[in-house]
């Protein structure tokens, strides 16, 4: 197909939905590079480029014109949404299994504002992107996925503390509209998916995880899902099966499934090829009397701390090879935890 010069990007929009009623996506592909060079400034002529990509089967190269669709047009829903496509074509599907998604149902962080956020929420997030830093050369060029997500505050934070563009996914539509309204940016974005979903693999530099794998019956298949999606590090935070037994606190942890020793977490994390623990972390959040919850500590004593089998809360970050984070080698951070 012949490459055209358009007269005005309206012209060239036209032109290339109609031809892609009957032209393989492929050879319209140089006809929206043109467009795109005519009129670099238009969101649509991107949002179109990135639609042909995707149907060549190419995600990350429609990921990257998505990006750069939502810079010209941040709120643009068409863009955002594939976007979203570009992630999992399961995003958008209504939640089937009778779960209460609903953002008040006592699951998630609700606060539209980050510092309205409880402490040990952000404090999970601010060292997860302290540690993107420390191991990547430039932060700004990655992208990074946040699953189970919540209402989006944590892929905000990690947006504004290392530059990189996040794209947070949930259950609840409630969550995500919220996200969207208030996280939401031309760096951020939000897509409502029900696991199980599949995810595009490889398309991540990074992933995050917290407080996630143990509200699924199947924890290994979100954390596989999770693991095929990126090419980089894993982050993930679970609370401690030693410090708060799932059978002693599973009436005050209603939604649940199971609680996890690092041991559980790191053999998942090994049998889907992610060996190297780059650095840990603990953390302890709530008061325990009678092995019950008794309330929740002062905020200022949420913030994080070495990893001991006393932590009520383990966080732990994952690669597939060995390598600096943080200042410490891989693996050396569980020692004595893991035995």
């Amino acid at each position: 197909m012949n490459t055209l010069a358009y007269s005005d990007p309206d012209e060239a929009l036209a032109h290339l939905l109609q031809c892609a009623q009957e032209v393989p996506a492929a050879d319209l592909l140089p006809n929206a590079q043109a467009a795109i060079n005519g009129f670099p400034h238009d969101a649509r002529l991107r949002t179109m480029q990135a639609i042909l990509h995707r149907a060549c089967g190419q995600p990350e190269a429609a990921l990257d014109a998505s990006w750069k669709a939502l810079v010209l047009s941040p709120k643009d829903e068409i863009a955002r949404q594939e976007l979203l496509f570009c992630v999992s074509e399961q995003v958008g599907l209504a939640p089937s299994d009778g779960h209460d998604f609903s953002l008040e149902s006592g699951e998630r962080q609700t606060a539209p504002h980050i510092h309205g956020i409880r402490a040990d929420h952000r404090a999970r997030y601010a060292w997860a992107a302290r540690l993107l830093r420390s191991h990547f050369r430039d932060s700004s060029r990655l992208t990074g996925l946040d699953a189970f997500c919540g209402n989006g505050y944590g892929s905000r934070m990690i947006s504004q503390l290392t530059g990189s563009r996040v794209i947070g996914i949930d259950g609840s539509t409630e969550a995500v509209e919220l996200a969207e309204r208030h996280y939401g940016n031309h760096r951020v974005a939000f897509g409502q998916a029900v696991f199980p979903f599949e995810l595009t693999p490889g398309l991540f530099d990074y992933a995050v995880s917290f407080e996630s794998v143990e509200h699924v019956p199947d924890s290994e298949a979100l954390l596989a899902q999770i693991c095929r999606s990126t090419k980089g590090p894993v982050f993930l935070s679970v609370p401690n099966e030693r410090a708060l037994p799932h059978a002693d606190f599973s009436a005050q942890f209603g939604f649940h499934c199971r609680h996890f020793t690092s041991e559980d977490i790191c053999q998942f994390m090994r049998r889907l090829g992610f060996p190297c623990v780059l650095a840990s972390a603990g953390q302890q959040v709530y008061r325990v009397q009678d092995k019950r919850l008794a309330g929740l500590l002062p905020e200022s004593q949420m913030h994080l701390r070495p990893l001991t089998d006393n932590s009520q809360f383990i966080m732990l970050m994952f690669s597939r090879e060995g390598g600096q984070a943080g200042g410490q080698t891989a693996n050396p951070a569980l020692q004595g935890v893991l035995g």
